[in-house]
C-alpha cells in the first residue's frame, strides 16, 4: 500500500526537530535553565521514539536511516559534553570521551561495511540498551538538576554529594557507559569476519 508522500516524510521532519532542539538545548544549559533543559532533551527522546515508530509504519527513507542516527548521536554528545564542561562538571570528562570514541568507531565501521559490501549492519539489543539508557539517565540528571534549583537534595541524598565529576550524576552514568563499552565490543564480535575482510582482503576469499 502505497501511503501519501506527506505521512512518509513526517518521521524525517520529527528528526530535523530533534537537530533543531540541540543548540537550544546546550543554550539553555549554559544559562542553567535546567528546567528548560531536561523539557527539551527529554522531547527530542521523546521524537526519536516516534520518528522510529512513524517510519517504520509509513516508509523507511535513505535520508531518515542516516539522518536519525546521526541526530541521536549529536543529542548525546551534546548533553555528555555540557554535562562535563559546565560548572565544575557533573560527569568526569573521561567518561564522556569513551561513549564519544565507541560511536565514532562503530558509526565508520558501519558505513564502510555498508559502502563496501552492501551490509547494512542495524543496531541489536545492547546497542538499543545502550542509547536507551543514555537517553534516561541524561534525562534523570537534568531533572535532577532542575530541582535542585528549589530545593537542596544534597541532604537527602547523604554523603554523595550531586555537584562534582564523582557525585550522583557520575554513578548513574556508570550504568550506559557499561552498557556502551560492552554494546562496542558485542559489536566487533558479532562482525570480526567483515571486519577481518577490511583488514586482510584475502580472509574472504579464503572463507
Amino acid at each position: 500500500m502505497k501511503h501519501p508522500w506527506y505521512k512518509t516524510q513526517i518521521a524525517n521532519c520529527l528528526t530535523i526537530l530533534r537537530l533543531i532542539l540541540i543548540p537550544i538545548f546546550i543554550l539553555a544549559f549554559s544559562y542553567h535553565k535546567y528546567l528548560l533543559a531536561f523539557i527539551l532533551f527529554a522531547t527530542a527522546s521523546l521524537t526519536d521514539f516516534f520518528d522510529g515508530v512513524l517510519a517504520r509504519k509509513y516508509n523507511v527513507t535513505n535520508f531518515g536511516k542516516f539522518t536519525d542516527a546521526f541526530a541521536d548521536k549529536l543529542l548525546i554528545a551534546a548533553a555528555l559534553i555540557v554535562l562535563a564542561t559546565k560548572n565544575d562538571g557533573f560527569i568526569p570528562i573521561w567518561m564522556v570521551v569513551i561513549i564519544i570514541i565507541r560511536e565514532v568507531i562503530v558509526t565508520t565501521l558501519r558505513s564502510i561495511f555498508v559502502a563496501k559490501h552492501g551490509k547494512v549492519v542495524s543496531a541489536n539489543i545492547w546497542g538499543k540498551a545502550k542509547a536507551l539508557s543514555q537517553m534516561v539517565v541524561i534525562s534523570v540528571a537534568l531533572a535532577l538538576l532542575a530541582i535542585d534549583l528549589y530545593i537542596t537534595i544534597d541532604a537527602y541524598i547523604g554523603i554523595i554529594p550531586l555537584h562534582n565529576s564523582y557525585g550522583v550524576i557520575f554513578i548513574m552514568m556508570c550504568i550506559p557507559l557499561t552498557l556502551t563499552v560492552v554494546s562496542g565490543f558485542q559489536f566487533l564480535h558479532s562482525n570480526r569476519k567483515a571486519l577481518l575482510g577490511l583488514l586482510n582482503p584475502k580472509y574472504q576469499t579464503e572463507k
